[in-house]
């Protein structure tokens, strides 16, 4: 009988395990400008910033509790296939890690000058799977402008009782080139009386010409860096009145 079983029974094969971990463990995996992911890891997560209003471009943002990450994607409606505030899973075995300044971005090899390429349109699900079911809505931490600094880069955040600085009311979100008569990207400040953060507005952003909040508000976005200052950009343009 046990000769049988050895012989004629298909013994299932034990698929490999693979390593949930943080986005915090990839920063630390990240010691050079460009390092290969030979680990079995998978990342789980939130995309809290992606290109559904022009905020950012072939690229999003994947948030967990530890703070973000930005993967390039060579794809200009990332919106239409994974929808901000979704839950996704990404398998990282295979991509790359790149430092580009105080910011960490994954993509494959690179092939050229940056530290890592984009993942292809229709790779993206070699390495993405949307969570489906019933699961927790995407939240931002709550944060004091003070408390925001290089290690919170692409974390995803709230600010409350903040407003644009008394100068710059009334301005549009994004300048205009006296050269080229284009939208540039522009700067803005936030301030909550005490403390001041940059505010970074691309001329992407589909609200690029339209004039800055002049109330005191709720600010929700992703900590970025620019021109080598931490600042904030938005998410899904979220900025409401204080009650």
């Amino acid at each position: 009988m046990l000769l049988f079983c050895l012989v004629g029974c298909i013994v299932p094969r034990e698929e490999p395990k693979t390593n949930d971990v943080s986005v915090a463990y990839l920063w630390s995996l990240a010691q050079n400008r460009s390092t290969p992911i030979k680990e079995d890891i998978v990342l789980h997560g939130y995309i809290s910033a992606n290109d559904i209003l022009g905020e950012y471009t072939k690229s999003f943002i994947l948030s967990d509790s530890s703070g973000g990450i930005e993967v390039k994607v060579d794809a200009t409606n990332i919106e239409r296939i994974l929808p901000w505030g979704c839950a996704i899973s990404l398998h990282c075995s295979g991509l790359y890690i790149g430092r580009e300044g105080g910011r960490l971005v994954l993509g494959t090899k690179p092939t050229d000058v940056y530290s890592v390429d984009r993942i292809p349109e229709d790779e993206i699900f070699n390495y993405v799977t949307i969570i489906d079911g019933e699961i927790e809505p995407l939240r931002a931490d709550l944060m004091d402008i003070t408390d925001i600094g290089y290690d919170d880069m692409f974390r995803y955040v709230m600010l409350q009782n903040i407003a644009i600085i008394e100068e710059e009311r009334g301005l549009c979100w994004c300048d205009i080139d006296e050269v080229s008569g284009e939208r540039i990207t522009t700067i803005r400040h936030l301030t909550d009386g005490s403390d001041t953060i940059a505010l970074i507005t691309s001329p992407s952003a589909l609200y690029s010409s339209e004039r800055v909040a002049g109330y005191r508000a709720r600010c929700i976005g992703v900590v970025d860096i620019y021109k080598e200052m931490v600042a904030l950009r938005l998410s899904n343009y979220q900025i409401t009145p204080m009650e």
